[in-house]
């Protein structure tokens, strides 16, 4: 017998108990019916008139049968073409109901997974020993605000992802994203939506490897079709611009370590999280040397039957102290004492934050601006000013503002020359800050007169 939608239709969502033979006055049916359709595939009609398909097959000798879903929610086409794989199971030696109930209980712990939900253990399960601790703590501030929408601090407006994405992540659909990512563009920024597009394609691709979700549409989307990506600043300071922040700070009555790391940054040319990380251990006050500890990521492997405790690394980055910060950093030093990090946070044993060195450049050049005209000023523009200036100096300044700024020399050079420059660094550093220093007494000349 092939079953067909008629056949079914017949005895789909009837109550059998009711139905009476009009000859005989008697009830036809006073037990389920089940009916065979083939390949082992059949149903089972209840008195209620539920029918519901089933395969029957023999497993170790023992004969079972597997329900695979009702009619008409699995119509007769869907239901035979379970056939194949259910046959395939068996050709393999497995149990087609253990192979089913494996599969409903993954769906069912997919079922569980929310963006919020997912996001709190993709953060939890990295690996921290990684990852540098400002680039966890960038991904701790965009999960807090843009997935679970409780940010530190400026409260948004709405809790859009509570609201209106707190459904099973397998279920989210093109239109939800789209509005998710709007939304972030009106409460932050299309700058800021393309961010929290590219952590969330890592969020995905580490739950679709831990089998928790598997909807992997956002994938294809592109930081153009959410946002826009940032691009490079090109704001580079001049000797007046850099004089005129300084004096600024000097005015400030900011916290002396947020005064203190701004200053240093515009004198090493230094990254903001080098600079404010920076510990008095890795200041060597007799040889005048700031040694930067390797980045996580960047220790080599041992080298192939290398002895035993023989761990090749690279070489630290190192830099020469110049007088200017030798004495700002001692001053710094009798006040504030010479243990763990120079520029300590509100929290106990961890620095300066990145946030509060950026939020202070920003005060102080909306400052400039208001009475100077002078464009923004962010901390990374120093490092382009210290190259661009040394080399409108002279040319031969460009492979040690290298050095200077942490880059790699180009070419085979990155692979045999290994110098770190020091004397040359110096040189340049004492150049480039006489320059400053020179605007500096300028400005306060005239002002004098």
């Amino acid at each position: 017998m092939t079953l067909t939608k008629a056949t079914l239709d017949k005895f789909s969502n009837k109550d059998l108990t009711k139905l009476v033979n009009p000859k005989t006055k008697k009830k036809d049916y006073d037990k389920p019916i089940e009916l065979a359709d083939r390949d082992s595939l059949g149903v089972r009609v209840s008195l209620k008139g539920k029918v519901v398909w089933q395969f029957r097959y023999r497993y170790l000798g023992k004969a079972q049968r597997l329900t695979l879903g009702s009619y008409p929610n699995l119509d007769v086409d869907d239901a035979r073409k379970k056939l194949p794989e259910l046959k395939g199971c068996l050709e393999e030696g497995k149990d087609p109901k253990q192979m089913m109930a494996a599969r409903k209980n993954k769906n069912l712990i997919k079922s569980q997974y929310t963006i919020i939900k997912l996001a709190s253990e993709w953060l939890e399960a990295l690996d921290k020993d990684d990852y540098k601790l400002t680039t966890i703590e960038n991904y701790t501030s965009v999960i807090d605000k843009w997935i679970l929408n409780a940010p530190k601090r400026d409260k948004l407006e709405k809790n859009w992802v509570i609201d209106n994405l707190n459904i099973p992540f397998d279920d989210i659909r093109g239109s939800q994203w789209m509005n998710y990512f709007e939304w972030i563009c009106d409460e932050g920024s299309p700058i800021v939506s393309g961010s929290v597009l590219k952590l969330i394609k890592s969020m995905v691709k580490w739950g679709e490897r831990s089998e928790k979700i598997s909807n992997l549409a956002i994938l294809h989307y592109k930081v153009n079709d959410v946002g826009r990506a940032s691009q490079p600043s090109e704001r580079t300071p001049t000797t007046e611009e850099i004089a005129q922040m300084w004096l600024e700070i000097e005015r400030s009555k900011a916290l002396p370590q947020s005064k203190l790391c701004m200053k240093l940054i515009i004198i090493f040319g230094g990254r903001n999280t080098a600079v404010r990380t920076m510990k008095w251990e890795n200041l060597d006050f007799d040889k005048l040397i700031w040694t930067i500890p390797l980045p996580k990521r960047r220790k080599e492997h041992p080298r192939r039957a290398a002895f035993i405790g023989d761990e090749a690394v690279q070489r630290p980055e190192k830099h020469p102290i110049p007088e200017i910060a030798r004495q700002l950093l001692s001053d710094f030093m009798r006040i504030y004492g010479n243990k763990g990090f120079v520029f300590k946070g509100e929290t106990q044993n961890k620095p300066l934050s990145i946030h509060a060195v950026d939020r202070f450049c920003l005060r102080m050049s909306a400052n400039l601006f208001r009475d100077k005209q002078i464009s923004k000023i962010i901390p990374h523009d120093f490092r382009r000013s210290l190259n661009s200036i040394l080399c409108e100096v002279d040319v031969k300044w460009d492979p040690v503002c290298e050095k200077i700024l942490g880059h790699k020399l180009r070419g085979t050079k990155a692979h045999y020359n290994k110098a770190d420059y020091l004397s040359q660094q110096l040189e340049a550093y004492t150049l480039y800050w006489g320059l400053i220093n020179k605007e500096i007494d300028k400005l306060v000349y005239d002002k004098i007169s």
